[in-house]
């Protein structure tokens, strides 16, 4: 699936002409997935991380985390396989980390996502 092109930063990578570029990039694909909040995009809201009913709360279920995880890493196309998949979660500095070992089209790598929860006052 095409999508544009992201700085290692999330935002949009544009060159020094000012053009986009497309990407069809499948670790990119995985790291928008786990960045997107469950109901954050009003075109589907019944898609994406339920990070404030599940993950943002005390005393997470960790293994339905891992569960929520590796569902929707594998639901990317290409995506073969996750393993090892650590959590941190610190509900103090409202941070999940997510450590794993994907392997997509015969490649295995190792990815660490880290989502950050803004301020609740």
């Amino acid at each position: 699936m095409l999508d544009l092109l992201l700085t290692r930063d999330h935002d949009l990578s544009i060159s020094e002409w000012g053009d986009i570029s497309l990407t069809n990039n499948k670790r990119q694909a995985i790291k928008i997935r786990l960045l997107w909040f469950f109901q954050e995009w009003r075109f589907a809201p019944d898609k994406g991380i339920p990070y404030f009913e599940e993950v943002f709360i005390k005393n997470p279920n960790i293994l339905r985390v891992r569960r929520i995880i590796r569902d929707e890493v594998m639901s990317v196309e290409g995506v073969q396989d996750i393993k090892n998949i650590q959590i941190n979660i610190n509900i103090n500095t409202r941070v999940a980390q997510f450590v794993f070992d994907a392997v997509i089209d015969d490649e295995a790598f190792r990815e660490e996502v880290s989502i950050t929860w803004g301020n609740m006052d």
